[in-house]
């Protein structure tokens, strides 16, 4: 199931998903992009087990300023690409729960680049050099930072 490009969001400001029941989706390509007007997002009921990529979910939400991606399952997800572009008012965490992420540049390019906003990386043992790569895809203005083993 893919539910990529699945909202035309550019003035919507406030997006309450906990009741999507997103257990069988693989695809969240492009989920949230360009939601450029959004500053809330529930994200907190998604099931991401089965996803295997989420290229481009968050890019250019230059509005949300915080997202809690604490139960995200990023297991499967080899394909992070463009992830969290443009995301310059974002503090969240990212879990890193997978070492065979094939596919993660700009990741964080322009990322975090407001003043307060963060975005710290966890990650499983197995994926501490890959993080450190991912990290490496931040603009130097990017607030991005290597976070705890999990």
């Amino acid at each position: 199931t893919n539910m990529g490009w699945m909202f035309n969001c550019s003035s919507l400001t406030n997006l309450d998903l906990s009741d999507l029941n997103t257990t069988k989706v693989t695809s969240m390509d492009h989920m949230f992009f360009r939601c450029k007007s959004l500053t809330s997002l529930n994200l907190s009921s998604f099931n991401t087990s089965k996803v295997t990529s989420m290229m481009a979910m968050f890019a250019d939400c230059s509005s949300l300023t915080s997202l809690d991606l604490s139960n995200f399952n990023t297991s499967n997800v080899t394909v992070m690409y463009c992830m969290f572009i443009n995301c310059s008012s974002l503090t969240t965490t990212i879990n890193i729960m997978n070492s065979s992420v094939t596919s993660y540049r700009y990741m964080f390019s322009g990322a975090a680049t407001s003043n307060g906003a963060k975005i710290t990386v966890n990650y499983i043992a197995e994926a501490s050099s890959l993080v450190d790569s991912m990290i490496a895809t931040k603009s130097a203005s990017s607030n991005v930072v290597k976070g705890s083993q999990l």
